[in-house]
């Protein structure tokens, strides 16, 4: 199963999103994106196991701030 790292803008962004994620029942975690020089906030990550359309669709709906995705 592939993993996606969802960036949001917020630490309430990241917690929102996992948190629908996992009642949508994916498999979802929050790190803090440390050493990078894009401007992407405070820099919060969720990362998500499953089919990344279907999460972004589910965080999309909910109003979660999607900044990019990145599979690792």
């Amino acid at each position: 199963m592939r993993s996606y790292s969802v960036v949001t803008g917020t630490i309430t962004y990241a917690i929102k999103g996992r948190d629908l994620l996992r009642r949508s029942g994916f498999k979802a975690r929050i790190e803090k994106i440390t050493g990078s020089s894009q401007n992407i906030g405070c820099g919060y990550t969720i990362i998500v196991s499953g089919d990344i359309e279907s999460a972004e669709r589910t965080l999309r709906n909910a109003g979660v701030k999607i900044l990019q995705i990145n599979e690792i």
